[in-house]
């Protein structure tokens, strides 16, 4: 009897390279290997690399499908920018979610995310952005938050919050501030 073509991909040495690099288990790797492979077992046995695009990975990995931030998610870990994922953007963003993940990785990872704008700060303008992401209704996009409500939440949050007085929240002060939260590494995580 053979090998699954999911062991033959993936060598001891390659395995301990990415159990290292990771905060993923063996098992995990292994798990996400066989969903990643059977979204097209040919593509990525001619090429180990192949990136899939974001619908094959949405359609395989289910946990993306209804994420408010699922756009974040594959500009942040796709590692060509692409809208792609490779098996190691895909391991990187599940090490990310992990439950074994510190959580000043998780609050780096985070800042990344929310950080819509892409300017290393997370400003007025990117809480707006996350609180329509979060209130909108799926039904119908137009019921959100108004503009008033949003700036009056953005305002408070950045008054609270922000340490060095830049009008956003600086990497540091935002890796700082979630350390504070005990609730913040369970709510950044799914499970595999």
């Amino acid at each position: 009897m053979g090998s699954s073509p999911t062991k033959q991909l993936l060598t001891e040495d390659l395995l301990e390279d990415y159990t290292s690099l990771t905060y993923l288990t063996k098992g995990e790797i292994y798990h996400l290997m066989k969903k990643f492979h059977s979204i097209d077992p040919e593509k990525v046995n001619a090429n180990f690399s192949h990136r899939f695009s974001r619908q094959e990975i949405i359609n395989n990995f289910e946990v993306l499908k209804n994420n408010p931030f699922q756009d974040r998610l594959f500009r942040v870990f796709s590692s060509e920018n692409d809208n792609q994922f490779s098996f190691e953007d895909i391991l990187d963003l599940c090490s990310a979610m992990s439950a074994a993940c510190p959580p000043h990785v998780k609050a780096a990872w985070a800042f990344r995310i929310f950080d819509i704008d892409e300017d290393n700060q997370i400003n007025t303008t990117d809480i707006c952005n996350i609180l329509d992401r979060l209130t909108r209704d799926s039904e119908n996009r137009n019921r959100c938050l108004d503009h008033d409500s949003k700036m009056k939440i953005a305002n408070i949050i950045l008054e609270e919050i922000k340490l060095d007085f830049t009008g956003g929240i600086g990497l540091s002060e935002f890796i700082f501030i979630l350390s504070r939260i005990p609730e913040f590494s369970s709510s950044m995580y799914f499970r595999i």
